[in-house]
């Protein structure tokens, strides 16, 4: 009947076979039943104008209907199989459509934030150039004041160098600008004691006004 059932004109696939395996296991189950019923009305009453049956056709009998019972489990086995295979088809197709369905739910995720960082996109620009034309302002501004300082250095260097230039060195200074000119006014100081042509070039403080 199997045989039948996966090998005729348009034979049927191993799963569809497999489908329908209550009513293969009823046939099988009724031809195997009606075969038993023969032989068995066969051994006791014997064909028309012969003899009842011998052992060996009892043990003949017997050794069918072991294959038949032995091939009715072979097919159970299978279709149970087949079935496990089915579970198994169905386990897998529930996980690929969960696994997809998260798939397009992080996706939808992912083209959100692309859309929401597209429209902030005009916004960052904008404010990207505001903050270039502050820098710019600020540059400017600090030229201006570097400009500002710098004339106003030459300024000061310029009057220090009149300051210096108009400066009298015969005239002893308040303070001295390091050990070496305090020593120089000194000598100068004593020899003005006894040379009065120092004296009349150099000018003196008084020794309390003094400081290094």
């Amino acid at each position: 009947i199997w045989r039948c059932l996966t090998s005729q004109k348009y034979p049927l696939s191993l799963e569809l076979a497999s489908g329908i395996h209550p009513e293969v296991e009823d046939l099988l189950n009724k031809a195997v039943e009606n075969y038993i019923k023969k032989k068995e009305h066969q051994k006791m009453k014997g064909p028309k104008g012969t003899e009842p049956i011998t052992s060996d056709c009892e043990t003949s009998l017997r050794q069918e209907n072991e294959e038949l019972c032995i091939s009715k489990q072979v097919l159970e086995k299978k279709i149970e199989e087949l079935l496990d295979l089915q579970e198994q088809y169905k386990s897998r197709e529930v996980a690929m459509t969960r696994s997809l369905e998260e798939s397009g739910g992080k996706v939808t995720q992912l083209s959100d934030s692309v859309a929401f960082f597209k429209s902030i996109i005009p916004d960052m620009k904008k404010a990207i150039a505001s903050a270039e034309k502050s820098i710019d302002l600020l540059e400017n501004k600090c030229q201006h004041l570097e400009d500002i300082i710098s004339a106003k250095d030459r300024k000061i260097i310029a009057l220090v160098d009149q300051i210096l230039k108009h400066s009298d060195a015969t005239i002893e200074p308040k303070t001295y600008s390091n050990n070496s000119e305090r020593k120089l006014w000194a000598k100068r100081r004593s020899e003005s004691e006894h040379d009065l042509e120092i004296r009349k070039k150099y000018t003196f403080r008084p020794a309390y006004s003094h400081s290094l």
